[in-house]
């Protein structure tokens, strides 16, 4: 029978033209009256279903044990395709429609199709692999995921350091290059061409001068293998052209910006600029105005969420940092540091959120008109889309701005508090990150952080507990458990994963803030294995992701709400595997802590 099946959604759009062409020809539509009986446990089973409308009950009818609801999309009972009895019963709980394929035919694809049986058999981390490559499958992120090679940076020319300005400018004129390395005791600096005109011309220097006096040496470097991304966030970061290449500590060649922005096509790099040079607030506003549309070209380029995590908490801070330096005298900025924290202290924010930042300001230092530079600091990021943080966890309270030695006593404080509010300030802290001013000064709060929970058993029982606050959007029965449709994603999943590791993370006095980070530091140090490491990246940027396509979609904005009708089949599958890894997370972490009541 020809239906209208749409085989554009994994497992069926990894089947050939043909493939689907026959699986179309096989299939039929039956129709399950409600209360009807599908599947028999123990029964060996003749046709595979896809339910196109209705709702399927998976129980065991000995113990009458509920496990899971199946709705529009799903298919049920994969087991039994390959030869298992049925484990369980399956019976309709609403009149319902599915497709109906022959178990035979199913069969035969399995064998002709490698990359269909392999669907049915992969694990969670697998399957949003190749969910990640099959909306990734365009030209962006062909270069994003480019590794840094021969073909792509230009060789390093190491000249001597007592080399003349004229030979160096020859040297640059006959080899056609912008860049010369000059070797100077063992250590490379560089020198461009930039460089060399600035000597002749500004400061007038002889043709001979030797060219030591005009290199850089304070070079930044990438790795051969590494991702051309993550060389253009370098430069991006440090507001620089071009940068070094190394294999092990051997300099390989140069990789420069203009050769990068030739095969990028979003023009992040311009944006950045466009933020560094910002002269009024009116500039920077324009410039970050457009950091949203940068966020849905990367999206529907098929960027991979981690990348545009890593970039845009780049640019997130640049515009804070660019505020701040508008703002802020020079003397200000070199005694007092400005820190964020939540999402973007961990490098996790991809549409603007609440404004989450402090002050630390260096012992001795005082400034009269300190109140009304920071109240026009936290104007001014309202007035770039940075929304006002309604815990008021801004540097226009009080509260959030304070000496070295005053943030020290409030730390302590909380720490001695058995308060929730006061627990969850520290959790908060802990995530800072420093964007502008002496980074020292954050450095010594997050020790004595640490330093007060080291040891302290009871209380990082208390801390870890908080993770365990939100249940989990499962039934009782597997299956996904929504209101009205909508499920909330960072309730159910995402704060659970973020404050968890953020708990075994201070437990062992690491720095990370990034969660992927302190994750992957967690499983060097044994704390968790590496197939749980694995389960919780990919379902943290699987929940990213999700959220991340409908509040685009839907222009929500920050809402972290799922429409679970808007979901593909494949989508809701892997959201369910995840929610499953959260669960489990949820119980190491009540056995480690030693949780009671959970």
């Amino acid at each position: 029978m020809t239906t209208d099946f749409n085989c554009s959604e994994p497992p069926f759009s990894l089947l050939t033209l043909a493939q689907q062409d026959a699986l179309q020809r096989q299939l039929d539509i039956v129709y399950f009256e409600s209360g009807a009986q599908i599947l028999t446990q123990g029964q060996q089973v003749s046709s595979f279903y896809i339910i196109i409308k209705g709702v399927i009950e998976e129980l065991d009818n000995t113990r009458q044990e509920v496990f899971a609801h199946y709705t529009h999309g799903d298919y049920f009972d994969i087991r039994s395709q390959f030869g298992s009895p049925c484990k369980h019963d399956y019976r309709s709980m609403e009149e319902t429609l599915c497709y109906q394929l022959p178990t035979e035919f199913f069969l035969k694809l399995t064998r002709e199709n490698p990359a269909f049986v392999d669907h049915f058999q992969q694990n969670l981390a697998q399957k949003y692999a190749k969910l990640e490559a099959r909306v990734g499958d365009k030209n962006l992120s062909e270069f994003i995921l480019t590794q840094i090679d021969d073909s792509n940076i230009q060789p390093a020319v190491v000249i001597a350091d007592d080399t003349s300005i004229k030979h160096a400018t020859q040297m640059m004129l006959e080899q056609k290059i912008e860049t010369l390395l000059v070797e100077h005791e063992g250590q490379y600096g560089m020198l461009t061409g930039t460089d060399l005109l600035k000597a002749s011309v500004m400061a007038q220097a002889a043709n001979d001068t030797p060219v030591l006096g005009f290199a850089h040496f304070n070079l930044i470097a990438v790795a051969q293998g590494d991702f051309l991304f993550n060389a253009m966030l370098a430069m991006t970061q440090n507001h620089i052209e071009r940068v070094v290449v190394k294999q092990g500590l051997r300099i390989t060649g140069i990789l420069e910006m203009p050769h990068l922005l030739s095969l990028f096509s979003t023009h992040s790099h311009v944006l950045a600029l466009r933020i560094a040079r910002a002269k009024d607030l009116t500039e920077l506003q324009d410039a970050a105005i457009t950091l949203q549309t940068l966020v849905q070209n990367l999206t529907n380029n098929g960027i991979k969420i981690e990348f545009i995590m890593k970039l845009m908490a780049t640019m997130n801070g640049q515009v804070m940092k660019r505020l701040f330096q508008l703002i802020m005298p020079d003397a200000v900025q070199q005694h007092c540091c400005l820190i964020v924290m939540g999402s973007e202290g961990r490098g996790e924010q991809i549409i603007k959120t609440d404004q989450d930042n402090a002050l630390i300001i260096r012992d001795g230092f005082t400034e009269p008109n300190l109140t009304q530079y920071l109240e026009a600091f936290s104007q001014g990021l309202l007035a770039c889309g940075y929304p006002a943080c309604p815990g008021k966890v801004m540097v226009n309270n009080p509260a959030w701005v304070n000496t070295s030695q005053q943030w020290q006593r409030q730390i302590q404080h909380w720490h001695q508090s058995q308060q929730g509010d006061d627990i969850m300030q520290l959790a908060i802290l802990a995530d800072a990150h420093c964007i502008c001013g002496p980074d020292a000064l954050l450095k010594q709060l997050k020790q004595t952080l640490l330093d007060g929970f080291n040891q302290q058993t009871v209380k990082m029982s208390q801390f870890a507990a908080i993770a365990l606050r939100f249940a989990t959007p499962l039934g009782l029965f597997g299956g996904l458990k929504a209101q009205e449709d909508h499920l909330d994603i960072k309730k159910g999943g995402i704060f659970t994963i973020v404050h968890g590791v953020r708990a075994l993370s201070i437990e062992h006095a690491l720095n990370a803030t990034n969660t992927i980070e302190r994750i992957q530091q967690l499983q060097k140090k044994q704390v968790i294995d590496p197939e749980m490491a694995t389960n919780l990246i990919h379902t943290l940027q699987l929940f990213f992701w999700l959220r991340l396509e409908q509040q685009l979609g839907q222009h929500q904005g920050i809402n972290n709400e799922l429409s679970l009708s808007q979901l593909s089949p494949n989508e809701r599958d892997l959201l369910r595997h995840g929610l499953h890894v959260v669960k489990k997370f949820k119980k190491l972490l009540a056995q480690h802590f030693m949780i009671r009541d959970y």
